[in-house]
């Protein structure tokens, strides 16, 4: 795992580094030794200098047998170096310090890797306060456990005041540091300052109760003064003899938690951008549910937009509508792209018109997702076409829109009796009165009647209508038989619109 720069308050230059707060010294209630193979002091703490009365400088390079009567037997020497690199050692043992000084301590030791990439033998030691009224604990069998570290998991071991004691093979992988820079320090050094009150109210519901635990997320910081989140597992497994300790199992999510906020992120600029657009967006999965829709769409079809993102884009229209909607969202399946226009009646009563620029929308492997849509509310538009195309004045029926099939049919009477038509075929008498049949053609023959009169031939009025050729002829059939013509140039000679002074000139 790589140790780039976490997500949230990463320092992104050296100027931000020096601002990071770096670890403060090894607590001195904690003594922190180090030792090669050999038994040569190699890491000397200040709390050791305090606990054994030998200074830094005195001890570092001198055999650790010279530096104290440590308890120790070659049994117990031996049986920790059993351990090897993925394990450690707890034992409680006696010691005499340079004044002669005899105390209790509890010893957590491990073999790691060290400064210069030798083994050392690192280990952290606190004193135990007898019991009031008790010389000397009962030797007993040596506590004894190697703790493995599976997986990405890094186990650290830390007393209640999160004093670390001991930090697997996997600190330097996870956050770059070396063992012997972190034990004896205190964990609270590490946290993010954003994240303490959260980790402080974890971490004391753990220390109450034995057997506890607790899992977290949160950012520390690595040894370059970066942030990693990281999921935490704090254990209370102090009343267990082979431990006497809390636990923590750690896991790095950088890498989840910046793909999750990248991932919001562009959700939230998305979702900017398609409410800032003067169309309507709608982005639906495979099913038809909807996933975005920006406000506009919630106007257009006048529905609150917290039900729309809640719904299936059927909900919204009448019956015919919405299976129309279904055909052309399997079309998007198939990987069809279209332009098209239709009407529908509002859950408010209102018809209107919508243009829509239709789209499969695909994840980044190639799989089908759903469908995009584009819309405009072409309402207005559409009624000048019908007040002007049909030769009304705005004035004659203001307000009015084409919502009826028997209101179409009366407005295509009205303008064919005020017109004669092409080559003079309908005979001036004719002129003033209705055309017999107009009135049962339906809403959908209007339509194909319409587009007809407009210059669409059956392939493209089929296209548009999202219809096959064949029903498009069918409805043809029907208004032949309705209007009492024959054929399609028939047809157009009967209602073709014709503007008045065209015919004057």
């Amino acid at each position: 795992m790589t140790r780039s720069q976490g997500s949230g308050s990463d320092p992104a230059d050296d100027g931000a580094k020096a601002r990071v707060p770096r670890p403060g010294a090894p607590t001195t209630t904690v003594a922190v030794v180090g030792a090669n193979l050999s038994g040569i002091v190699t890491l000397w703490s200040g709390g050791a200098a305090a606990m054994f009365g030998w200074s830094e400088d005195e001890a570092l390079g001198r055999p650790i047998a010279d530096l104290a009567e440590w308890g120790l037997s070659r049994k117990d020497v031996t049986e920790f170096l059993f351990m090897g690199t993925s394990g450690l050692w707890v034992h409680e043992h006696e010691v005499t310090t340079r004044a002669g000084v005899r105390m209790r301590l509890k010893t957590t030791a491990s073999l790691v890797s060290g400064a210069e990439g030798m083994d050392e033998i690192l280990a952290s030691t606190t004193r135990i306060q007898l019991p009031e009224g008790r010389m000397r604990l009962a030797m007993t069998e040596r506590p004894f456990r190697a703790l493995l570290e599976r997986g990405s998991d890094l186990v650290v071991i830390c007393d209640r005041n999160l004093v670390i004691s001991y930090a697997g093979p996997s600190l330097w992988q996870m956050f770059g540091c070396l063992p012997r820079e972190v034990i004896g320090h205190s964990g609270w050094d590490y946290v993010h300052p954003e994240d303490l009150s959260t980790v402080r109210r974890d971490w004391e519901g753990a220390v109450r109760g034995a057997g506890e635990y607790r899992r977290l997320e949160l950012r520390i910081r690595n040894g370059e003064g970066a942030w990693r989140w990281v999921e935490v597992r704090i254990s209370n497994l102090v009343a267990d003899v082979s431990i006497g300790a809390m636990v923590l199992n750690v896991r790095d999510i950088t890498e989840q938690h910046e793909t999750a906020e990248a991932l919001a992120s562009s959700e939230q600029l998305l979702q900017t951008i398609v409410d800032a657009s003067v169309e309507g967006v709608c982005i639906l999965d495979p099913e038809g549910a909807v996933v975005l829709a920006n406000y506009q769409i919630a106007e257009m079809l006048a529905v609150n937009h917290g039900r729309l993102l809640a719904g299936y884009v059927w909900d919204f229209f009448d019956e015919e509508t919405s299976e129309m909607l279904r055909q052309r969202l399997r079309q998007r399946a198939l990987g069809a792209r279209e332009l098209y226009e239709f009407s529908f009646r509002r859950l408010d009563g209102q018809r209107r018109w919508l243009r829509v620029a239709g789209a499969p929308w695909y994840d980044q492997t190639g799989r089908y997702m759903g469908a995009v849509g584009m819309l405009t509310d072409i309402t207005d538009q559409k009624r000048r076409e019908e007040l002007t195309g049909y030769g009304f004045g705005a004035s004659a029926i203001p307000g009015r829109v084409a919502d009826s099939p028997a209101y179409l049919a009366a407005r295509f009477t009205e303008r064919t009796a005020q017109l004669t038509s092409l080559n003079d075929l309908t005979p001036a008498s004719q002129s003033g009165r209705p055309i017999p049949g107009l009135e049962r053609l339906s809403r959908r023959e209007i339509e194909v009647v319409r587009m007809l009169l407009l210059g669409d031939r059956v392939p493209v009025i089929a296209r548009q209508l999202f219809i096959s050729q064949s029903t498009v002829r069918n409805h043809l059939s029907s208004v032949f038989r309705k209007l009492g013509v024959s054929s399609q140039q028939e047809l157009i000679v009967l209602l073709r619109e014709r503007d008045p002074g065209e015919r004057d000139s």
